[in-house]
């Protein structure tokens, strides 16, 4: 047996090992929860990338659940002096793909491009805080 074939019996060894390990990688790493049979859409406007943040959070007045979306690139509303701000929308459980409204969680000195909603989460707990994060420009 030759050096030259000793070594590239270890490449290949070692090759289709590494492509074993890829594979169960990808295939751990693919997998998320997806509801295929009932799923719930819900639509915002094009460019404000709407949906880029989800969370599940319990309404304690209400007694509902309600989805919690983010959209970094909304535009700010009326009353504020910038033109994108961003935003979180409160989202019924519903299959209606419109009825979403928007929370009123900001101040009128709100600055541009400040990507509000760019993540949302709810405490976890019936009637827990939910939180909101922004990335600030500069």
């Amino acid at each position: 047996m030759s050096c030259c074939s000793s070594s590239s019996q270890v490449w290949v060894s070692m090759a289709t090992g590494l492509c074993v390990l890829l594979s169960v990688c990808v295939s751990v790493c693919v997998a998320f929860n997806l509801d295929t049979k009932f799923p719930l859409l819900k639509v915002g406007r094009d460019g404000s990338l709407f949906g880029l943040s989800v969370a599940l959070h319990q309404d304690l007045r209400t007694g509902t659940y309600q989805l919690l979306i983010g959209a970094p690139r909304e535009k700010a509303e009326p009353d504020v002096p910038a033109n994108r701000t961003g935003g979180v929308y409160s989202c019924p459980l519903t299959m209606d793909q419109s009825h979403c409204s928007r929370m009123k969680l900001i101040d009128p000195n709100l600055i541009e491009d400040m990507w509000l909603g760019v993540s949302v989460a709810s405490q976890g707990e019936p009637g827990g805080r939910v939180l909101e994060t922004s990335m600030c420009p500069g």
